[in-house]
């Protein structure tokens, strides 16, 4: 177009001068006119030229504002990535392909404990201390960190997702740890497989998160009966029958409550394994009860029921190379008739079913279990979780006692919380219960509130709770007093999340 145009200017040029009268003008006066309009044709030209490069820069600059505008203002141009913040911070590929969320939970506590063994004449496991020391601080008031934890979260080739954590935590021994790791993949939504090391599937409260929870921490209950995280791999998926979606979880793993990271030696032979089916009714989905609390507000009731089940043989002889124990503590009945913790040599099976409902700012959780063990006194060993001045009776003779012993225990919680400031204030209460076959039955009883400043993710929690017979410790819960003998907890802790 660009050349067309010059020529017709030329050519009208040249038209124009063969008309002139100056056709008869001497020669040089010719060759003066043709360099004028040369130059005259050149300058028309770069004008032209300049016209157009304008033209197409300004076509240029539109088509890039309407490609800024159709992205997001910080995706990188040359990289194909993007990052941002969505409920956490995260990085991911254009296409979606490739996923990293950062997450971040920090639970600062202050807990105040205090024993009914006023004397301190006791030790830990509710035994006399040797003769010429004293028993322990019936009374403890400390600040701690109880998790402190980064989340590495996301997905791979879109369908593969994975969750790393590492944790520093004042209750942990071991410092700062990797404490949980998974890789999961949904063949299709009513099927996928995981493997690492996570809570198993057995109850409702475990499984949940600690940043999801109702009360300060975990039931006394539930610190007796859950199978806590294990390493191996599961099924699951969620299987749609038209109203009622199900989902459900089966899994192997190398132990019950293999937490840490266990030598090979050391794993048993036997894996045990664990399953658990949760149905959502009345409308409900899984993500209604992911926390324990009604934050939202559910304006029409939603309700779920769950069903789990256990298993683990431990016994010693179906370890590899001599390899210790998988210590799976469990509570019988010593020979003064009250409970105390044996490592099971032997075979547990575990049964659960809990109830939840949501609704205006109430939540109501039932959770109840059933656990027999078959228990070889050949194979039976003291824990050592409440110190070593077990004094008043042979172990050699107890273990006698527990010969073929077989014990039926039982617990159970029941906690409820309502929203006085929807969204914002919570009231919530517990009581929970612990009963050993043929020795005494233990309770807790708790109340308190909660303070959503910002949800989950800023919360400020305090409850008050009271166990009358205390049979285990549990770091994270602060169960940690004189075993048979009565606790009071006072516990106030600031929630932060991003």
């Amino acid at each position: 177009m660009k050349k067309l145009v010059t020529l017709m200017m030329v050519g009208t040029l040249v038209l124009l001068w063969s008309g002139s009268p100056a056709l008869g003008a001497a020669d040089g006066d010719t060759e003066s006119q043709l360099q004028a309009l040369q130059t005259r044709v050149a300058q028309l030209e770069a004008q032209l030229s300049k016209q157009g490069l304008q033209q197409s820069n300004a076509e240029l600059l539109k088509e890039m504002v309407a490609q800024m505008d159709s992205a997001p203002a910080h995706m990188a141009a040359d990289s194909a990535l993007t990052a941002g913040y969505d409920k956490g911070f995260f990085i991911k590929s254009a296409d979606d392909q490739f996923k990293l969320e950062f997450d971040t939970r920090l639970q600062f506590r202050h807990t105040y404990g205090l024993s009914d063994d006023g004397s301190n004449d006791l030790m830990k496991d509710g035994t006399r201390p040797p003769l010429g020391t004293s028993g322990v601080d019936a009374s403890a008031s400390a600040f701690e960190m109880e998790r402190v934890r980064l989340y590495l979260r996301g997905h791979v080739l879109k369908d593969v997702k994975y969750n790393i954590c590492f944790e520093a935590d004042d209750d942990s021994s071991a410092g700062n740890y990797l404490y949980m790791y998974d890789v999961s993949y949904n063949f299709m939504p009513e099927m996928g497989v995981k493997l690492g090391r996570y809570k198993g599937p057995f109850g409702k409260q475990e499984p949940t998160s600690s940043g999801r929870q109702m009360l300060v921490d975990r039931s006394l209950a539930n610190e007796v009966f859950n199978i806590d995280r294990a390493t191996g791999v599961e099924l699951f998926g969620e299987l749609d029958m038209g109203d009622i979606k199900p989902n459900y979880r089966v899994m192997l793993f190398n132990g019950l409550r293999n937490n840490n990271d266990t030598p090979f030696s050391e794993n048993d032979n036997s894996p045990g394994v664990a399953a658990r089916l949760a149905i959502p009714m009345m409308g409900a989905t899984a993500r209604d009860f992911a926390n324990e609390s009604d934050l939202k507000g559910h304006a029409n009731p939603v309700a779920q029921v769950g069903f789990s089940f256990a298993y683990s043989n431990d016994r010693d002889e179906n370890h590899f190379a001599g390899g210790k124990s998988d210590s799976y503590d469990f509570l019988g009945k010593n020979p003064d008739g009250r409970s105390d913790i044996y490592k099971l040599g032997g075979e547990t099976t575990l049964l659960g079913v809990d109830f939840a409902m949501k609704s205006n700012g109430l939540s109501v959780i039932l959770d109840g279990f059933y656990q027999h063990l078959d228990a070889d006194s050949g194979e039976l060993a003291f824990a050592n979780d409440f110190g070593t001045g077990r004094n008043s009776f042979d172990p050699i003779t107890n273990r006698a006692l527990m010969d073929g012993y077989e014990l039926d225990n039982y617990g159970w919680y029941a906690q409820a919380g309502y929203f006085i400031v929807p969204e914002k204030f919570e009231l919530v209460s517990r009581v929970s219960g612990v009963h050993v076959d043929s020795t005494n039955d233990m309770y807790e009883y708790a109340g308190g509130w909660n303070y959503y400043i910002a949800g989950q993710d800023l919360k400020l929690s305090m409850d008050v709770s009271y166990i009358d017979d205390l049979p285990i410790t549990s770091g994270s819960t602060n169960f940690d007093g004189v075993q048979n003998n009565s606790l009071l907890l006072v516990r106030t802790q600031l929630q932060f999340q991003f």
